[in-house]
């Protein structure tokens, strides 16, 4: 009957096929030596996640982890640091701040370090927007146009030596601040062929890599060191910057740092 129907054999007797073994996934244990590694660069940089601990342990101790790893030796060992997402906001920002070459677009902001005293000090940089170094600062307890003045030209000189930039190479991008649109700063950059360009009003996300920049900045060594007065900041914050330029992988950056990628991109 099954030959007279053309049906196959299979579809009138069921029979049953025990199922395979399931192989179980051993884990795989790691040597004490890379745990105590890892803790010890958690140990320095509390604030520093998944990334940048793989990154620096590839980097300066010549061990290649996986993320899934280094993540699961630092949950184990409670060095993970904890997100707080808040709402963004519902305003759709699409410009790219961003820039394929070093030296043609600057940007720069004010922000304040509280002391444990209760004194403000005014921090404010100059950054590059392509590999993120900063170039040159200034911070103290009031900061003003000519202090700017002088952190750009210190920035001039020490990526354009001697000479000026090209007459439209250069862009300088910052926000509306009183001490940034002062008439005698904004000439003084016209003679430097730098282009001063600002942010719209009440815009911070159109600046968004310097507000970046500041909120880094206080997590990864403002929060974590002694704040007790401005002169306690001011020793500081030479160390600090040298830290971040070249110490501290960047994940914009393929997890180098700002002095490496500066160093791959001008030798191209």
């Amino acid at each position: 009957m099954i030959k007279a129907l053309g049906i196959p054999r299979s579809s009138l007797f069921y029979i049953r096929r025990g199922y395979p073994e399931k192989r179980i996934a051993r884990r795989r244990d790691l040597p004490q030596e890379i745990s105590t590694v890892i803790r010890e660069i958690s140990g320095n940089r509390g604030t520093y996640g998944v990334p940048r601990v793989r990154a620096i342990l590839k980097r300066d101790h010549g061990i290649a982890l996986s993320k899934y790893m280094v993540h699961r030796i630092m949950k184990e060992e409670n060095l993970l640091i904890h997100r707080f997402n808040t709402r963004g906001p519902s305003r759709m920002h699409t410009g790219k701040i961003e820039v394929a070459t070093p030296n043609t677009r600057w940007a720069s902001d004010l922000t304040t370090i509280k002391c444990w005293n209760g004194q403000k000090v005014r921090f404010t940089y100059v950054l590059d927007c392509c590999d993120r170094s900063i170039i040159s600062w200034i911070a103290g307890t009031h900061v003003q146009s000519c202090d700017i003045e002088k952190m750009v030209q210190n920035a001039l000189f020490r990526r354009f030596g001697e000479n000026l930039p090209p007459e439209g190479q250069l862009q300088f991008l910052t926000d509306n601040g009183p001490e940034y649109i002062e008439r005698m700063l904004n000439e003084t950059l016209k003679k430097w062929h730098i282009e001063h360009c600002t942010t719209p009003t009440y815009s911070p996300q159109s600046n968004g890599m310097c507000e970046a920049l500041n909120g880094t900045f206080k997590r990864d060594y403002v929060y974590e060191n002694c704040l007790d007065t401005p002169e306690s900041v001011y020793a500081q914050i030479a160390g600090w910057i040298k830290t971040y330029n070249s110490y501290a992988p960047h994940s914009a950056l393929g997890m180098k740092t700002p002095e490496e990628f500066f160093i791959l991109k001008t030798a191209a």
